[in-house]
């Protein structure tokens, strides 16, 4: 039976065409696709996609099918691909979470099933290949190769062009209130595939399940699902373009003619009076009348006159950048009524057009001096001396204390193993500094939380040894050869020395056009909460010379097995510290796969148990 053109197509690369789609996307803005469905169904691309969800942090929970990141294979991934080619997939409905928002609010997230997780992550990955060329630069969130810095770079030149007012906007629940409608005609604009477009109206329209009811979804993509960053970057793309092309935002950078043009004509004086007296104190040009004293007096003055002078006029302009729903406008040389007048043009636009509310409590015009909070710093205009205006970042103290409170909750929980504990807080310290290391106020409070962490380490081991502060001192400080500083330390089953976090990042400047910070959520480790203690698994496999215990394989994924759990106890005591010393007392093995099923009765067929840690 010959084959059909598009069972040919799917014999081709499918991530060389990926790459081929991104240069007819990149040379043409208007260019429509058609025939992506067919790479969503290819076993490959699907591959990829499960890797991304096995990589994902959210894997680890289950949607309504009971099943996370471990129940992946290579069956699963077939059938998958079997049902979209032959039309017979359906995505089940969401499980609805609720997470802390702020100090009293809660943030509904959607968890699906682990197909359903597939399906979106290949998605995603078709749609990021056609949008990601054509993506203003203004837009910086859930997009590759770009972080939270890079806005606030952006907002920060803004100031420097001379700002007046700024606009911080925010849209009322925009992941749960997009109209579906809305998307789908975002998507058309791009796509002439329907069935690629009935997929995602099918994802879109699978439905909440909340405490056992089934509720349909009229609108909104549900955050958690791994399409939803993508799509909701596709509809507010659309007012990136609106402001940009209307409202001539974000214009090109000047020319050097036009740079050269705004010089102040002071400035421009002292800068020539400056060129020609250092030229006659060189000896390149006759220095006439003068003298070298009366010219190192002539410069002197000028610099001390030059430094009260602004180099170049202020530039009118309006800068935007936008970081997923939230976004800011810096206004330069334009007046309140102005302000007002473009805030109420982008509300009325965004209700018309994108179906979108702006926030009421949410959304203000804020003068240039005054204080104000944009992901997660604290911004607020300074002026120089010459009357140049820079933006200044700070610290947000409620950031400072929600972290010294992690640091102390887990300092007090003496049952933890010291080894986890240190790994735990030296992943949070790491990950919070290097977020806020280009605060102007950083290297302050940095040096502050240093003995903050070193204190509540030490009365945590003085607790944990029933041990004074003077004895700890005594076996556990000394000098960490990677920063040169002394500091607290715990030994692993090595002998080697792992070291509490003392040396934090030093400060860098905005400004600097290599700026790494990821916005990621440093997360400490909370395995010791369910008996799978690292320090535990770290001897256990030294013990073993990472071997399988029962067979001696190596060079295979191993499993610590626990063989007798807290929860086959006839009187289960309740609590994380009992929990942990249940993991604790035991004496574990570290299996192959294939021997950790005979372990269990009834076999082991890959399902999660709570008393395995996989080992990779």
């Amino acid at each position: 039976m010959p084959m059909s053109t598009e069972e040919l197509d799917l014999m081709r690369d499918p991530f060389e065409e990926l790459g081929h789609l991104r240069k007819l996307a990149k040379a043409d803005p208007t260019k429509r696709f058609d025939m992506l469905y067919r790479l969503v169904c290819h076993p490959e691309v699907l591959a990829v996609a499960a890797e991304r969800v096995r990589q994902n942090t959210g894997g680890r929970t289950a949607g309504i099918d009971g099943q996370t990141r471990k129940q992946i294979n290579a069956e699963l991934l077939t059938h998958l691909a079997e049902d979209l080619t032959q039309h017979r997939y359906g995505p089940q409905a969401v499980r609805r979470v609720y997470i802390p928002k702020g100090k009293t609010g809660r943030r509904a997230l959607g968890i699906p099933a682990i197909r359903d997780r597939i399906v979106q992550a290949a998605v995603a990955q078709v749609l990021e290949t056609i949008y990601e060329p054509i993506f203003r630069n203004c837009s910086y969130g859930f997009r590759p190769n770009r972080n939270p810095m890079q806005a606030l770079r952006q907002v920060a030149q803004a100031y420097r062009a001379g700002v007046t007012w700024v606009i911080e906007g925010d849209l009322v629940k925009c992941f749960d209130s997009i109209p579906h409608g809305v998307i789908l005609n975002c998507l058309r604009k791009r796509i002439k595939d329907e069935r690629f477009i009935d997929l995602i109206r099918l994802m879109l329209k699978a439905g909440v399940m909340e405490e056992g009811s089934l509720m349909p979804t009229y609108s909104g993509t549900p955050q958690g699902g791994l399409a939803s960053p993508i799509l909701s970057n596709i509809v507010l793309h659309e007012f990136d373009c609106w402001l940009e092309d209307h409202w001539k935002a974000n214009p090109s950078a000047l020319t050097r003619k036009q740079q050269y043009a705004r010089t102040t004509t002071e400035y421009a004086r002292h800068k020539r009076n400056l060129v020609r007296w250092r030229a006659q104190l060189a000896g390149r040009i006759p220095m006439g009348r003068q003298t070298p004293e009366g010219l190192q007096a002539k410069i002197k003055q000028t610099l001390v006159a030059r430094a009260h002078i602004p180099s170049v006029h202020p530039r009118r302009m309006i800068s935007f950048c936008r970081y997923a729903d939230d976004y800011l406008v810096v206004l330069c040389q334009y007046s309140k009524a102005e302000a007002q007048h473009l805030k109420e043009a982008m509300a009325q636009w965004l209700g018309e057009h994108l179906g979108l509310t702006q926030h009421p409590d949410k959304t203000h015009i804020t003068h240039w001096t005054k204080r104000f909070r944009f992901l997660g710093y604290d911004l607020r205009g300074q002026r120089n001396r010459n009357g140049t205006r820079w933006l200044r970042l700070s610290i947000p103290p409620e950031k400072e204390r929600e972290l010294k409170a992690k640091v102390k909750w887990l300092c007090s929980l003496t049952h933890i193993p010291e080894l986890d504990l240190f790994t735990s807080v030296n992943a949070l310290l790491r990950g919070w500094t290097h977020y806020f290391r280009y605060a102007n106020n950083a290297p302050k409070r940095f040096g502050y939380l240093t003995g903050v962490v070193y204190w509540l380490t030490a009365h945590y081991l003085g607790r944990k040894h029933r041990r004074s502060i003077k004895r700890v001192m005594r076996m556990r400080y000394g000098i960490d050869p990677k920063s040169k500083r002394r500091a607290l330390y715990t030994i692993n089953d090595t002998g080697k020395r792992v070291f509490i976090w003392n040396k934090p990042p030093p400060w860098q400047s905005l400004l600097n056009p290599t700026v790494q910070a990821k916005d990621v959520q440093p997360l400490p480790m909370t395995s010791w909460s369910k008996g799978h203690s690292y320090e535990q698994r770290e001897e256990a496999l030294h013990r073993a010379a990472y071997r399988c215990e029962q067979c001696g394989a190596t060079s295979v994924p191993l499993v610590v097995h626990h063989p007798n759990r807290l929860a086959k106890a006839s009187k289960r005591k309740q609590g994380q510290a009992n929990v942990m010393a249940s993991g604790q007392e035991q004496r574990v093995k570290v299996l192959c796969q294939e021997c950790h099923k005979r372990h269990h009765p009834g076999g082991w067929n890959g399902t999660s148990k709570k008393s395995e840690t996989v080992l990779s």
